[in-house]
C-alpha cells in the first residue's frame, strides 16, 4: 500500500516519529508492525531499502505513526529522515503477534528499553481511548533523559489515568546535561521487587510484555524466570538493527 508523509516529530534526542496517511484503510491492533519501503536509498545500506518498525500509533487514531533512532551509520535511516513531507512510500503490513486488543482486569506490566516503548505507547493510547479498565504499570529505561521518547505522553496518560502507572529509570545520568530525580540503574531485580513493592503487586500474579534491545530482553526474560513466573505470562519483542 501507499503511505504518504504528512509530518515528522522529534520525539527525544536522536529519536523522530513519521506520520503516514494510508491510500486505503488500514486495519491493526496495537503492538502490531509494517514494513516499510523506501523509493530509493541516498546513502549505502547492506539491508537494503525495506525496514520493519511497529506502530507507535494507536488504531484509534488517523494517522499510521512510527518512530525510531535515527542512526548516522544507518543509510536508510538517514534517508528516511530526508523524505520530503507529501513523499510517497511503500507500507506492507500489519504483522505481529505482540498485542494488546481487549480489555482485562489482569495487571498487565510493560517493561520498555529504549525504543521497546513504541508497542507500549500504542497499547496504553488504545486502552485510554477505548475506556479500558485494564490494570497497566510501565517500567521504561534509557540511558540518559534526553532519550526518553514520549515522556510528556506517558507523564500525562498516568496523572490523568488511575489504571496507568509509569516508572522510569536511567541508567547513566552521569552522562546527561540535565539533572535527573527519579530512579537510576538498569532493570534488575532489585529495582523491580522495589517498584512492585511500592505499587503493592505480587510479581507472580503479573503478566509481563517486554520489548527493547535483545541483550535488555534477554537479561529481563532470564530474571523473571528466576522468580519462577509462568512462561505464558511472559511476552517478549526483540528490537534488532537499532
Amino acid at each position: 500500500m501507499k503511505l504518504k508523509l504528512v509530518k515528522k516529530k522529534n520525539e527525544a534526542e536522536g529519536t523522530k516519529s513519521f506520520f503516514f496517511e494510508s491510500e486505503t484503510k488500514v486495519d491493526y491492533s496495537p503492538g502490531q508492525y509494517f514494513f516499510i519501503t523506501l523509493p530509493k536509498l541516498n546513502y549505502p545500506d547492506q539491508r537494503g531499502e525495506t525496514r520493519h518498525f511497529t506502530l507507535s500509533s494507536s488504531p484509534t487514531e488517523q494517522l499510521l505513526r512510527i518512530t525510531t533512532r535515527i542512526r548516522p551509520e544507518s543509510g536508510y535511516k538517514k534517508t528516511l529522515d530526508e523524505q520530503v513531507i507529501g513523499g510517497v512510500l511503500e507500507g506492507r503490513g500489519p504483522n505481529g503477534t505482540f498485542i494488546l486488543e481487549e480489555e482485562t482486569r489482569d495487571v498487565q506490566v510493560f517493561i520498555a528499553g529504549g525504543i521497546g516503548i513504541t508497542p507500549f505507547r500504542s497499547m496504553i493510547k488504545y486502552s485510554l481511548d477505548l475506556n479500558f479498565k485494564t490494570p497497566i504499570y510501565l517500567i521504561y529505561s534509557n540511558s540518559t533523559p534526553e532519550e526518553i521518547a514520549f515522556r510528556s505522553d506517558l507523564d500525562e496518560m498516568a496523572k490523568n489515568n488511575e489504571n496507568i502507572k509509569v516508572a522510569m529509570t536511567i541508567s547513566k545520568p552521569e552522562e546527561s546535561q540535565v539533572y535527573w530525580p527519579g530512579l537510576t540503574g538498569r532493570i534488575d531485580d532489585k529495582l523491580l521487587h522495589k517498584l512492585f513493592a511500592n505499587w503493592k503487586l505480587a510479581i507472580n500474579q503479573l503478566t509481563f510484555w517486554v520489548a527493547g534491545p535483545p541483550p535488555m530482553v534477554d537479561a529481563i526474560e532470564i530474571l523473571l524466570a528466576s522468580s519462577n513466573i509462568n512462561p505464558d505470562h511472559i511476552k517478549i519483542e526483540k528490537f534488532t538493527g537499532y
